[in-house]
């Protein structure tokens, strides 16, 4: 039998949001399998060692990407302690949002607003070395891996489609010809199985596949 006073899951909250911080760190303060460990008071101090990070989107792929840095220039530091695990709760629920979660390292997803009993399978889910997804998350990612994604070319294009340019003003915005930009509208048509142009800027947006790019360009 496991002893929670000696082998309890040391759990760090990093979120941006004082009052969600505060919640997230009572509830799991309150489990006698969990520790609740906290950032360290000053640069110098050395930090504690956590085994699950429940972080905030932002503050989740930044702590995701640092991990896959290190195992990539440090590898055998990296390897000689358990790599710490991210579990990020966010009101993001796009599908575009849990695959650039997953894909830049992030170990759990989890929608603000879930239930406790969910949140607490999750930490505990990722000190056992599992993964664990919400079921909106989950559903995400099933329904995505029959479609072909579109390419970083294809987003340009169908970003500024969706801001209201024509097929001239997407080429001279993008430097390629008018039949090019033909082009990649059929394929991304076809890809997310839309008649229009119009269609496929509502289906990109209510995936959260251009949302970011339309905001940034």
């Amino acid at each position: 039998m496991l002893n929670w006073s000696s082998q309890r899951i040391q759990v760090r909250v990093s979120y941006v949001d004082p009052l969600v911080a505060a919640g997230l760190t009572t509830v799991l303060s309150q489990q006698v399998d969990m520790e609740v460990v906290q950032e360290p008071a000053e640069e110098k101090a050395a930090p504690s060692s956590p085994q699950v990070v429940v972080a905030d989107y932002a503050q989740a792929l930044t702590l995701a990407a640092r991990r896959e840095a290190q195992r990539r220039h440090q590898p055998q530091q990296a390897s000689a302690r358990p790599a710490v695990k991210v579990l990020v709760v966010t009101p993001n629920d796009r599908e575009h949002d849990v695959r650039s979660a997953l894909e830049a390292g992030v170990d759990g997803y989890l929608e603000l607003g879930c239930d406790v009993g969910e949140l607490l399978s999750g930490v505990r889910q990722l000190a056992r070395g599992s993964r664990y997804l919400s079921q909106m998350a989950a559903a995400h990612i099933a329904s995505s891996m029959g479609r072909s994604t579109l390419t970083c070319r294809e987003l340009d294009v169908l970003c500024l489609v969706a801001r209201g340019h024509s097929n001239k003003g997407v080429a001279n915005k993008l430097d390629i010809s008018e039949g090019t930009v033909k082009a990649h509208m059929k394929a991304i048509l076809g890809k997310l199985n839309a008649n229009t142009r119009t269609e496929a800027a509502n289906i990109a947006q209510q995936r959260g596949l251009i949302a970011d790019r339309a905001t940034a360009s």
